[in-house]
């Protein structure tokens, strides 16, 4: 089907960069629009990539959390409900929000989780 979603997402920042920036003179505005553009070129990009990422995600905090991994998995093998799977990393991250703000000692599983975390934001 056309306009793909990732031409959606490349037809969205072309507007930001094209008509919306130009015509702004504020530095802070410009380096605002500046940073969507490229979060929406980064989107583009990766899209496709978000429900196998938080499925990897889901398992590694079923796993730093002790639980036994939930089948994710509807009818079909390999398929997923996003928002289904969406919802349950936000409880699965509250739980570990929660034993991180408990004050007890963090688990290695825990830290290393963690560790990995901070460096994929980078």
């Amino acid at each position: 089907m056309r306009p793909t979603l990732s031409e959606q997402i490349i037809g969205a920042r072309r507007v930001l960069v094209e008509l919306a920036a130009p015509e702004v003179s504020d530095s802070y505005t410009q380096e605002q629009i500046a940073f969507a553009a490229s979060a929406l070129e980064h989107a583009a990009a990766r899209w496709s990539e978000v429900l196998p990422d938080l499925v990897t995600d889901i398992r590694a905090l079923e796993e730093v959390l002790g639980m036994e991994p939930a089948v994710l998995e509807e009818a079909v093998p390999g398929v997923v409900d996003y928002e289904a799977a969406d919802e349950y990393h936000r409880s699965l991250r509250a739980q570990l929000t929660d034993e991180i703000m408990s004050g007890s000692e963090q688990s290695p599983a825990v830290r290393a989780y963690l560790a990995d975390s901070t460096e994929r934001l980078r």
